[in-house]
């Protein structure tokens, strides 16, 4: 077997450690954090960490240390700075194997500006304004309210992951304080609607563009509120879904692990693509947990073995949920703790997924278990002495 490397990040290598140990695979970690949840992980057999202040320092380090590592190991990136590495130094093909979009797609796909254009001549998206001249301009074309996203994780010019507008006030202090980086930032209308009208298509494309499997899930609640990442879900087949995704990856020639989301608008029931993270998602342990197990494939297609002829089955209603992040976000969103509780109630007798937590490897979800605990205990004690 293979000597396999996951460049991880936070949940989603975690989760990508899990599924390949379930598929028999031993695996390295290599993270960009240290405390990465993924090194409290009893599953991987050597856990390193990048050194380097720098991302040129960080680079080369990475290039050093897989230096060291035997021809043919498999590299599996679970993050857009992982993959952006991997299409930067893609001569380590000649050494390792790995599964990312060829060099210009991923450019394409990491960059929002240039990714929302091509994909909207593909299936459908929101208003989008990849060019950002003037308030004027964002009012006629794509009214209130406006979400402003950073294009890429090389352009997190803005004080959080988004901004939402929704009052020209707003829209006058986003410009006082970020009109000098309007190339960094990309704007979209804001589809109105509930959470649950989000969904993600975890999926896998073979050398062919084909889609070979895939696995939807309902967005039901989101950390940040509204506008974060999934913290609460439900699994459910959503054929619109997979074949909108199925038809975007073969225009895009895309092959590997894809996360595509949408979300469906109310004012026409048209799905519209939200973005595409080219490489295993947050949630890809609820894939497997639900019999889809994508990481394994992506380790399959990286070593060049024959995929599965036959789909998966698919376990539906099952819940996903990241418990801390969804209490958090529910609460800070005005919902009081009788409603959520009330909530989580009502799907008591469904199989959950936690998003750290499995009992044959416990202790990722008790360490972080214990670092939020003493947060919540050092907040509550700041409140109490102001």
């Amino acid at each position: 077997m293979s000597n396999t490397i996951i460049l991880a990040a936070g949940p989603n290598g975690l989760g990508v450690v899990r599924s390949l140990y379930l598929e028999g695979v031993d695996c390295q970690i290599i993270t960009l954090d240290k405390d990465d949840i993924s090194h409290h992980s009893r599953i991987p057999s050597v856990k390193m960490h990048i050194i380097g202040t720098t991302e040129k320092e960080q680079h080369q380090w990475l290039l050093d240390t897989l230096s060291k590592q035997p021809a043919g190991s498999v590299l599996i990136p679970t993050s857009d700075w992982f993959v952006t590495f991997l299409s930067d130094n893609i001569a380590l093909r000649e050494k390792f194997s790995f599964v990312i979009p060829e060099q210009k797609l991923s450019e394409i796909i990491i960059d929002k500006a240039k990714e929302t254009e091509l994909v909207n001549k593909i299936i459908p998206i929101p208003k989008t304004i990849q060019n950002i001249q003037s308030s004027e301009q964002l009012i006629s074309q794509l009214s209130l309210p406006i979400i402003i996203k950073p294009r890429s994780h090389k352009h997190m010019v803005l004080d959080r992951k988004n901004i939402v507008i929704s009052s020209q006030d707003e829209l006058l202090q986003f410009f006082k304080q970020f009109g000098d980086k309007l190339s960094s930032v990309i704007a979209q209308e804001v589809i109105p609607g509930k959470d649950n009208q989000q969904w993600v298509c975890n999926c896998f494309f073979d050398e062919n563009n084909d889609m070979v499997q895939a696995f939807t899930f309902n967005r039901l609640r989101l950390s940040p509120a509204h506008y974060g990442v999934t913290s609460y879900a439900i699994s459910t087949l959503n054929q619109d879904v997979i074949d909108l995704s199925r038809k975007l990856g073969k225009k895009l020639k895309y092959s590997g692990p894809a996360m595509i989301e949408f979300k469906q608008d109310p004012r026409d029931l048209v799905y519209k693509y939200i973005e595409i993270n080219p490489r295993l998602g947050m949630c890809n342990y609820f894939d497997t947990a639900c019999g889809v197990n994508n990481p394994y494939l992506t380790y399959l297609l990286s070593l060049k073995k024959p995929l599965p002829f036959s789909l998966p089955k698919v376990k539906e209603n099952v819940i996903f949920i990241s418990v801390f992040e969804d209490l958090y976000a529910r609460y800070h969103d005005g919902e009081s703790f009788y409603d959520i509780f009330r909530d989580y109630l009502s799907d008591i007798l469904k199989p959950h997924v936690f998003i750290y937590f499995v009992w044959w490897d416990p202790m990722p979800a008790l360490k972080l278990a214990v670092k939020q605990l003493s947060s919540v205990i050092k907040s509550i004690v700041r409140k109490g002495m102001d």
